[in-house]
């Protein structure tokens, strides 16, 4: 018989999988649309800078477009299994616990609302790649740098800046989603078990922020916030989008349903 702590870990393993999936999906779609301009800037005659330049650009632009509306159905399809998972992580630990309850669905929107922000800030990163690349060639035609160092420049701000604060966004927002959902599900959940607490659990990183493992394993009611920083920080779950930035960007915490008569539901 699976008990809660079993049922988190699994749910949680779940989790890690879901994002790291999404990202790696946005990465592949980047490293194609890398491949994509690298063959389009190949084929430009070697004095494109004098006559080719805004073709360039526009075909540059539409292929990152492509990308950028790809990799935000990607992220899309990613935040709203997060959304899901979130909320099913609560019902399977308070399942296992031995507690039946139906349920209504959670209220979808607030999904809805970042759904709407998530997919325009990926498609957002595009262009701003766009832009960037665009800018680099057009320094090739005052003769502020060679089109081979061009190249490299295109490469380098697909490879590494647009792929690092993509994977960044889909991180931190779709551990967004899940963590939201989970926190309105014990809620919902509460009514029904009394005395229902949730757990602060650090992530599984070599490096995890100092302020988040020192609360590591902190239990609060399900109404009540977590407190960080000796109770200078409030959030009612890992994510939550009022805490400050340096509490949210890249976290990899959650928080778990503690059930009455048990006491550990995570390790």
């Amino acid at each position: 018989m699976t008990t809660p702590a079993e049922a988190a870990r699994k749910a949680l393993r779940g989790r890690t999988r879901l994002i790291n999936d999404t990202a790696g999906e946005v990465r592949k779609l980047l490293a194609q649309a890398d491949r994509q301009i690298a063959a389009i800037l190949a084929a430009a005659p070697s004095d494109y800078q004098q006559w080719l330049l805004p073709q360039l650009q526009a075909e540059i632009r539409r292929a990152l477009a492509v990308t950028g509306g790809e990799a935000a159905s990607a992220v899309d399809l990613g935040q709203q299994a997060a959304w899901r998972a979130g909320s099913t992580l609560v019902d399977d630990v308070v399942a296992a616990a031995g507690v039946r309850s139906a349920l209504p669905q959670l209220d979808v929107q607030q999904l809805t609302a970042m759904r709407g922000f998530l997919t325009e800030k990926i498609k957002g990163v595009t262009l701003e790649a766009a832009n960037a690349i665009n800018a680099q060639l057009g320094l090739v035609t005052i003769g502020a740098q060679t089109p081979f160092d061009a190249v490299k420049q295109v490469s380098s701000i697909l490879k590494a800046d647009t792929q690092r604060r993509a994977t960044t966004i889909v991180h931190t927002e779709l551990a967004r989603a899940y963590s939201t959902a989970n926190q309105a599900r014990m809620e919902q959940t509460a009514k029904l078990v009394p005395g229902m607490k949730k757990r602060w659990v650090k992530s599984g990183k070599l490096h995890p922020r100092l302020s988040h493992a020192v609360i590591h394993g902190q239990e609060q009611l399900v109404g009540a916030p977590f407190l960080l920083e000796g109770g200078a920080v409030k959030m009612m779950y890992p994510h939550d989008p009022s805490a400050p930035a340096r509490h949210t960007i890249n976290c990899g915490c959650v928080a778990v349903p503690v059930v009455p008569g048990f006491r550990r539901t995570t390790t």
